[in-house]
């Protein structure tokens, strides 16, 4: 049954990827995001009502959230870098948990039915103990983008408790996927595909573990979670800790590149050391990933090549 969906961030990647999931099935799609939109592509944005241009928090947004009267509410705007985070805390704090305040206390005066979720990440749980990791897991961040997703988080659940708004809390460990423009891939992809060098410079050794998911299945484990009704706390994960140093080698296989590579034996602040999620919680609900990685990472090098006609 098509549903009333209002998605913040819809310009972004996960937004974008989250909006084309759910538009293709039917449901109808209101976006914001702080980025004034180009000509919007109907291959990502079908089924779209209306987009609109504001930056939260705006009252613009308490009257369109009063026009369109959402099913389900996802949140995925504010922050999304661990570095910018080190860098800049205080404005990482306003976008993340000043934003997410801001939109509970919307829905909790004007559309207490809505059902609201909040993609968090991996990175509350900071650098865990043991392997697999549960959402029963201490939360122990390790970086102030860590920590404001974990604020996050617990607004949700002040506004659940007290005031009985119904939000699910995705902790999403390390997405992927087209059109994503940052981070580990986006910059290998980047380095392999640099004629000025013949090395492939990463940090860290190699032996540094990731738990990647496509946005795609990212997508779908939202479907099967509002179609359960669920609420509370969900790894959003594969379930597979898969080595840097793979992905490296993957990559370079797509992209036939004889490169060498090259480990800093450096790390980031802030970046953990090692994730695998316990999914059970979301397999229980029939979830199961679609994307294998080595196809997931085919069809993003192949979209980069084609976005970047082969180097940046």
């Amino acid at each position: 049954m098509p549903e009333n969906i209002f998605i913040t961030g819809a310009r972004g990647f996960l937004g974008s990827h989250i909006c084309q999931y759910f538009g293709q099935r039917g449901h109808s799609i209101t976006g914001v995001d702080k980025f004034a939109p180009p000509l919007l592509s109907s291959d990502i944005y079908p089924n779209l009502l209306r987009f609109y241009d504001i930056h939260l928090p705006d009252d613009t947004f308490i009257s369109i959230l009063r026009e369109f009267q959402p099913d389900l509410l996802i949140h995925c705007a504010g922050s999304a870098s661990v570095p910018y985070s080190m860098q800049k805390p205080h404005d990482d704090f306003k976008q993340s948990a000043g934003v997410t305040a801001f939109i509970l206390e919307a829905l909790r005066k004007h559309l207490p039915a809505c059902h609201f979720m909040f993609l968090s990440s991996a990175a509350v749980y900071g650098n865990p103990n043991r392997l697999p990791i549960g959402e029963e897991t201490p939360c122990q961040p390790i970086s102030p983008y860590g920590y404001h997703k974990y604020m996050c988080e617990m607004l949700c659940q002040e506004y659940a408790s007290i005031y009985g708004i119904k939000s699910t809390i995705l902790r999403i460990f390390s997405a992927y996927g087209e059109r994503l423009r940052k981070q580990a891939l986006f910059d290998l992809c980047r380095k392999f595909t640099d004629p000025s060098s013949k090395t492939v410079e990463v940090y860290g050794t190699g032996n540094e573990t990731r738990d990647f998911i496509h946005a795609i299945d990212i997508a779908q484990s939202i479907d099967w979670i509002f179609k359960a009704g669920a609420s509370g706390i969900f790894n959003i994960a594969s379930g597979i800790q898969t080595p840097i140093s793979t992905i490296a080698d993957l990559i370079r296989q797509s992209l036939k590149s004889d490169k060498d590579i090259a480990y800093s034996g450096l790390s980031r602040p802030g970046d953990p050391l090692h994730w695998q999620a316990d999914i059970s919680r979301l397999s229980a609900l029939g979830f199961v990933p679609e994307i294998a990685l080595p196809e997931g990472i085919k069809r993003y090098c192949h979209w980069f090549v084609t976005e970047y006609g082969g180097h940046v």
